[in-house]
């Protein structure tokens, strides 16, 4: 078992430096390239929605706690701010959708994940899990 934990800064370094401690710990647990571009999408995402949307560029920190085990690669993502209503979430397939500038975060995430869930509340954890091979 392994587990590492990060409390990040809002900056374009932080996103690279949590997706590449993503990557390299799901390489450890044996997952290959094609998966770990998938992992890496999916945090790079993630991290990023909560920088925008979570925390709202304030000067706020995130926390990310990524864990192994055998058959578990768990990554937990929090930032500091109020929370979304996961139902409230626009549809990024839908027509209306076609031409808009961002809003496909969290479906990308959850795309490229076997589990995806969003908690609302202060310092909720949602975690993006993928199983292992």
């Amino acid at each position: 078992m392994e587990t590492i934990s990060h409390t990040l800064e809002l900056t374009l370094a932080s996103v690279d430096t949590i997706e590449n401690a993503a990557c390299d710990c799901a390489a450890r647990a044996g997952f290959e390239s094609d998966d770990l571009d998938r992992i890496a999408l999916a945090v790079r995402e993630a991290f990023t929605n909560a920088i925008v949307h979570g925390n709202r560029y304030r000067c706020k920190k995130i926390f990310v706690t990524i864990s192994r085990t055998a058959s578990r690669l768990e990554i937990t993502i929090s930032d500091q701010g109020a929370g979304l209503f996961w139902p409230s979430v626009a549809d990024p397939t839908s027509p209306d959708a076609f031409l808009r500038t961002s809003g496909r975060g969290l479906y990308l995430a959850r795309t490229f994940t076997d589990e995806l869930h969003v908690r609302r509340g202060a310092f909720a954890a949602p975690p993006w899990c993928w199983s292992s091979m």
